[in-house]
């Protein structure tokens, strides 16, 4: 018995239809795969599982890029508000890197400078970055970012201490979480 006209019609569309949910599948796989490759690019590791975490909290290849600054924004943030010389030592890091204002990586940065995050963000992220520094001496370039950018804002016409408290704490909780080249860095800059 033949296949009616309906028949080869129902069939031919449900044919169709499965071959496009292929598509979008194997297409939505594709750039998963490339944003995994472009995150491991931007941050130097092939460790799929940080690259996993870096992904869940929602960084792409471009905004990767400045992962190893998050540090700052967080001492930025030890007073409870970003002051203006802080917000503008940041821009400028970001300017030396290279990186454009309008690109995802500069966007990122303005938004957690608008609205702090959260204490699981900070401590994921500094557990990942953790992980990115074991083997390397990056740490102690971020601690003494995190010093530059605590200085800018800190005493009172250039006298006194210029890193508050709550600032030096959380840079030695960076220095601790990073290893002895930031745990150097932070005595070399703060103790």
């Amino acid at each position: 018995m033949r296949p009616s006209y309906n028949e080869k019609k129902y069939f031919a569309t449900n044919s169709q239809a499965a071959r496009e949910d292929l598509r979008v599948k194997v297409d939505k796989a594709a750039s998963e795969l490339q944003a995994r490759q472009d995150i491991g690019s931007a941050v130097s590791t092939d460790n799929a599982a940080l690259v996993g975490r870096i992904r869940k909290l929602g960084f792409d290849g471009d905004s990767a890029r400045v992962f190893d600054l998050l540090p700052l924004i967080h001492v930025s943030w030890a007073d409870g508000k970003i002051q203006t010389d802080e917000r503008n030592t940041i821009l400028a890091i970001l300017d030396k890197r290279g990186v454009e204002p309008g690109s995802q990586a500069c966007t990122l940065i303005e938004t957690l400078l608008e609205k702090k995050p959260s204490e699981a963000f900070f401590a994921e992220t500094l557990s990942i970055l953790r992980a990115l520094t074991k083997s390397q001496s990056a740490g102690a370039s971020v601690v003494e970012l995190c010093i530059e950018v605590a200085e800018v804002s800190g005493g009172l016409f250039g006298l006194g201490n210029k890193v508050s408290a709550e600032e030096k704490e959380l840079i030695a909780q960076v220095a601790d979480a990073l290893g002895t080249s930031a745990q150097d860095a932070f005595k070399k800059g703060l103790d």
